[in-house]
């Protein structure tokens, strides 16, 4: 039988007496539904807590129940009424973490940042976003091993190989250049390109990385595929005619 919370989109009336107006706006209004024996649906006004009250807003048909009302457990709605799982309240906690170090790095908080990201570690350390945050904070607190035990997390993760996460290798790579990890950061390069393989972006980095390392002749190639790639790409231009001095 059916039981639980649902809502119901309803324009709310405004003013009073002869004033009464229509709002174009609906809002959601809550219920605690239960089907009675006879297959009719009770709805109920709801209590702060979500619990039920035992007042009867109205006893209607199956019919038009399943018409008016909608589920609360739904993916798409967001109710306040609905209680959250222990998995739920720890990500939003997790998330929570990750912005407070966020909002730190950009303030160029290093020390603070690496506080809240750490402590969204101790709910999730596999999270993406928090070892790459702390592995930032740690490249500018000049701790390169740090970041890079940070950034081998990362690695291990079968969601940083989605598509969509080209540009957090490439991120990667920037990083480790920064912090002298050449081999490191040429790895992630590569990683980028076999997402994306005509990414001029991602040759160009690559091209500085090499040079900063003292290989030329590799930065050399690398720059010049850079251009193949985007002929009129003024940086990789510059680039490349420092390396041919």
């Amino acid at each position: 039988m059916i039981k639980g919370i649902f809502y119901e989109q309803k324009a709310m009336e405004t003013g009073t007496m002869g004033t009464t107006q229509v709002s174009k706006d609906t809002h959601a209004l809550h219920y605690w539904v239960s089907e009675n024996e006879d297959g009719q649906m009770n709805i109920y006004y709801l209590k702060p807590d979500g619990e039920p009250t035992n007042i009867v807003v109205e006893n209607i048909p199956m019919e038009e129940f399943k018409k008016r009302f909608k589920d609360c457990s739904n993916t798409v709605h967001k109710c306040s009424f609905k209680k959250k799982s222990e998995e739920e309240i720890k990500a939003e906690k997790v998330d929570k973490k990750i912005r407070e170090g966020e909002k730190h790095l950009e303030k160029k908080e290093y020390n603070a940042a690496s506080f809240e990201y750490g402590q969204a570690l101790k709910d999730d350390e596999k999270n993406l976003k928090a070892n790459f945050g702390k592995g930032k904070a740690h490249v500018a607190l000049g701790e390169p091993e740090k970041a890079k035990e940070h950034f081998d997390n990362m690695a291990g993760n079968e969601e940083l190989y989605d598509e969509d996460h080209k540009h957090l290798f490439n991120e990667l790579g920037i990083e480790l250049r920064k912090s002298s990890m050449f081999e490191d950061a040429l790895r992630n390069y590569q990683k980028a390109m076999e997402i994306d393989a005509d990414d001029e972006a991602l040759y160009y980095n690559t091209a500085r990385a090499f040079k900063e390392w003292g290989k030329k002749d590799e930065a050399l190639e690398s720059i010049r595929k850079a251009l193949e790639l985007r002929p009129n790409f003024d940086e990789a231009l510059v680039f490349l005619k420092s390396l041919e001095k």
